[in-house]
């Protein structure tokens, strides 16, 4: 039988220059809200630039480009998804990644000036410790809301 070995993959993943092991970020905010006008919605008012048409401005342009929105979809009532738990995990998830993304561009800022000015090598050494620390703190504080109050006492 002609094909692959079944070796080729043992970790299961595809391999492949245009292949990522990392979800899509649309489809991580799919498997938050489970439906395409939430997560198109959320793309577009907090990320706009992640669409895949960058051309939309308005709702309407939102609503006419992606046919999963309903003719009653107005962005009045889709505001109103704000207010759900899966929504606000899904908002907050992006804003993360888009928060860690200009931690990283700032860090690249600070790491070219701190090569020639001796106060942007300190600033540089001062950013680095909180931008690396951040994951030692989140580790911290996964071990502390396990705790409960009563606890602490």
């Amino acid at each position: 039988m002609a094909g692959r070995k079944k070796s080729d993959h043992l970790d299961g993943y595809a391999q492949g220059k245009s292949v990522s092991q990392e979800v899509s970020i649309q489809q991580k905010l799919f498997s938050l809200v489970k439906t395409y006008p939430k997560v198109y919605f959320i793309m577009w008012k907090y990320a706009p630039q992640l669409l895949p048409n960058s051309d939309i401005k308005t709702f309407d342009d939102l609503k006419n480009t992606y046919k999963s929105f309903t003719a009653g979809m107005t962005e009045q009532s889709c505001n109103n998804w704000l207010m759900e738990e899966n929504v606000q995990t899904a908002v907050k998830w992006l804003l993360k990644r888009e928060h860690q993304a200009k931690l990283i561009e700032l860090y690249n800022t600070y790491y070219d000036k701190a090569k020639d000015d001796t106060n942007a090598f300190k600033a540089f050494t001062d950013f680095s410790d909180k931008f690396f620390a951040e994951e030692k703190d989140s580790e911290l504080l996964g071990i502390l809301n396990g705790i409960k109050d009563d606890e602490l006492e």
